[in-house]
């Protein structure tokens, strides 16, 4: 009797997909960027001012996508807190030698909101073991007299970090404690959509709300393609890693 050839069956488990490399996952949001960036400067080709300080945050919650937010950097007023920002927005920084992690605000939570004091706070990349040397308080020159400011989170006198917050209202209780260093210009509504947000007991959002894609919309063109760790040599100079104990 010849031997029955047995075939798989239909509903047999296929073999997973074998996930992207790093590189290709950071190529792929590299050329995002560039994508937002041209775009942006398609659209606003015929502006008569001339802005090369602004940045896009793209705010998912939950599963969607709900909205975008474009900042205003302070660069003339607090050069240094707006550089290490923008740096972290982009992904200039590379990568963290102690613990592998990519210096950029992407897929970074929505920490908390504090209605009390009126501000939501996002991108503490210290919940993954990173932490840079602390920024100093350039200047309080710009106070938390409004809706929409972007302040530095800073735990104590210039310890500042990569957290920061948007302000909901207005904040004096951060007035000389925080640094103001950026504006929202477009994409207000969204914080009615955060403020909106279920919260836990410490204020933590019950739905996830994390940063889906940031960038830089004015300025140099984005390159487009990330960069090796090896080939970043140099552009780290005043980010200095620590690992944390």
């Amino acid at each position: 009797m010849p031997f029955r050839v047995l075939k798989p069956r239909r509903d047999a488990p296929q073999a997973l997909p074998t996930p992207p490399s790093r590189e290709q996952v950071y190529n792929n949001i590299e050329e995002r960027r560039l994508k937002e960036w041209e775009n942006y400067q398609k659209a606003h080709r015929f502006m008569e001012e001339a802005h090369t300080n602004r940045i896009f945050l793209d705010i998912g919650i939950g599963d969607a996508l709900a909205g975008r937010l474009v900042v205003e950097l302070f660069e003339d007023v607090v050069p240094e807190t707006a550089a290490r920002f923008h740096r972290l927005v982009t992904g200039e920084g590379g990568i963290h030698d102690a613990t592998g992690v990519k210096l950029d605000y992407l897929y970074t939570p929505l920490e908390l909101i504090d209605r009390q004091h009126g501000y939501a706070r996002f991108g503490d990349l210290l919940a993954y073991g990173v932490r840079l040397e602390p920024l100093r308080q350039e200047t309080f020159k710009v106070r938390h007299t409004s809706r929409g400011l972007l302040t530095m989170t800073s735990y104590g006198p210039n310890l500042c970090n990569t957290s920061f917050s948007i302000t909901l209202a207005a904040a004096p209780s951060l007035d000389f404690k925080q640094v103001a260093f950026g504006k929202v210009v477009d994409g207000l509504h969204l914080l009615e959509k955060l403020e909106s947000l279920p919260l836990d007991q410490v204020g933590r959002p019950l739905t996830p709300v994390m940063i889906a894609i940031c960038g830089t919309l004015t300025g140099e063109r984005p390159p487009g393609k990330w960069a090796s760790p090896q080939d970043r040599t140099g552009c780290d100079e005043d980010l200095a890693y620590e690992a944390i104990e």
